[in-house]
């Protein structure tokens, strides 16, 4: 009941004539985590995040395979209803703000400020995008460990189980 509630909540950017849709791949959002409080879900910082960690993990083991790159494209139109070209996936990737604070640091702060069904979400897309080359490496398995564990997910939730 709670997750339903928490699945309405997430609301998709409007492209109505006259709204305006933040690029996915600015990271206002994260960039504020720093100076924010705890609060509800939010449906932007959740945008930014899915997109900023999907698009790490094709570089997560030095090397992105192009399909880790449709993968990532393909995730983010499902589950955001967004298109990303090529290279906002490898900006993304290699984005900037990684060197004020590592994404763990990023990760663990907004962990508070999303949802438990959104962080589940962020996690399976991950897990998507991870498994599009057919094959893990020990790198890629430490990069989604350390995502589980900075948004505070349990291994439960890391294997889709859903605890009622």
């Amino acid at each position: 009941m709670i997750a339903d509630a928490q699945r309405r909540h997430i609301q998709q950017p409007s492209t109505e004539e006259g709204t305006e849709v933040m690029a996915l791949v600015d990271f206002n959002k994260v960039r504020q985590l720093f100076g924010d409080k705890p609060g509800e879900a939010d449906p932007e910082l959740f945008r930014e995040l899915f997109v900023l960690v999907l698009s790490r993990a094709t570089d997560a083991d030095a090397y992105t395979h192009p399909v880790e790159i449709a993968s990532v494209q393909a995730v983010v139109k499902d589950e955001l209803g967004e298109d990303l070209s090529d290279a906002e996936v490898r900006t993304a990737a290699l984005s900037k703000i990684y060197e004020s604070a590592p994404l763990q640091k990023y990760l663990s702060d907004a962990a508070l400020k999303l949802s438990h069904v959104q962080r589940c979400k962020i996690l399976r897309g991950l897990v998507e995008v991870m498994q599009a080359d057919d094959r893990i490496s020990s790198r890629e398995a430490e990069f989604f460990n350390m995502v589980a564990a900075a948004l505070r997910l349990s291994a439960a939730d890391a294997a889709g189980l859903h605890v009622e």
